[in-house]
Order: C-alpha cells, then sequence, then structure tokens
C-alpha cells in the first residue's frame, strides 16, 4: 500500500521548464490570466453589471496560489522548496527574474491531493515567490522528489571592494 503511494507521488523524472523573464513580463502574464478569469465569473453572472470588483477579486483567489515555500541560502546560492503536488504533470514552468520567480502550472485534477484551492482542475495557477537576494537567472537547478519542487539559484555576489593603493610621489 504504502509503495503504491509513493509511485503515485512519484515525479522525479518530471522535466521543469526553466524561462528568464523580467518581473514586468510576469505581471503582465498573471494579469492577463486574472482578466481572463474575471471575464468568465462576469459571463457566468449572466453578465450583470455592478460586480466589477468583487468577480476581479475572485479571479485574483482563483489564479494567485498563496501556497507555503522553504528559502534558504546555502553557500554562493539560494534554496527554495515549494509543493509540487498542486500542479499538473509536465505543466510547471518557472519564470526566473534576479529578485522574483513565479511558478506556472495547471491546477492538478487529482481529487486525492488535498490543497486549499477552489476546484477548477486544468487551469493556470500561479505562485509568486520573492527571492530576498539578487541571483543569477542563468544556471537555475529544479527537483520534484515527491510531492515538492527544490528550486536552486547561483547567488550574485557583491563586487569586492577595491582597495586603495596609497603612492608616494617623490618631489
Amino acid at each position: 500500500m504504502l509503495s503504491q503511494i509513493r509511485e503515485r507521488h512519484s515525479r522525479a523524472v518530471e522535466k521543469v521548464k526553466v524561462i528568464t523573464m523580467d518581473v514586468r513580463q510576469q505581471e503582465r502574464r498573471i494579469q492577463t490570466e486574472i482578466a481572463r478569469r474575471a471575464y468568465e465569473i462576469f459571463k457566468g453572472r449572466g453578465s450583470s453589471a455592478d460586480h466589477e470588483l468583487e468577480d476581479w477579486r475572485q479571479a485574483e483567489a482563483d489564479v494567485i496560489c498563496q501556497g507555503c515555500y522553504a528559502r534558504m541560502v546555502v553557500d554562493a546560492g539560494l534554496w527554495i522548496e515549494t509543493g509540487a503536488e498542486m500542479y499538473e504533470e509536465g505543466s510547471i514552468e518557472i519564470w526566473v527574474s534576479p529578485l522574483q520567480i513565479t511558478i506556472y502550472g495547471k491546477q492538478n485534477s487529482d481529487k486525492s491531493i488535498s490543497t486549499q484551492r477552489s476546484t477548477r482542475p486544468g487551469e493556470i495557477i500561479f505562485h509568486v515567490i520573492p527571492l530576498g537576494c539578487e541571483v543569477h537567472p542563468s544556471g537555475v537547478k529544479t527537483k520534484i522528489d515527491g510531492r515538492t519542487l527544490e528550486i536552486v539559484f547561483r547567488t550574485v555576489q557583491a563586487a569586492p571592494e577595491t582597495q586603495l593603493k596609497s603612492k608616494v610621489v617623490a618631489a
């Protein structure tokens, strides 16, 4: 029984697409998806007016994931761990900018996985994570281990201070 559960949650061979994308472009894509979802809600309500803000807030709640994550600085890198079970297998993309990442994917349709998200299987969801330090967008390593997604970045080190050299000039 335990081995069946492990097999069901094993996603170790899954590839995660990593894309370098600035924060403004990440935000534009998220806002576009929120607008699409708000329009769906508006149409579902019978196109009745006077609920625009309510529809927009509901769309934000449906599209933006407020999931937990762990963050730790290790040597010259940054390690992030978050849940992978909320995403359909094979749908995860990580959008990387120097100070923020966005995890993009389709919501998992597996009913045995409990999440606090609304039931919109197959719909796009985003998890925005501020990094807290500057990272190199290239050279990102990812690993899905069971229910968790691990992401490792190289951090940008501050340039070493130049030493002032005094020079004696003979007069």
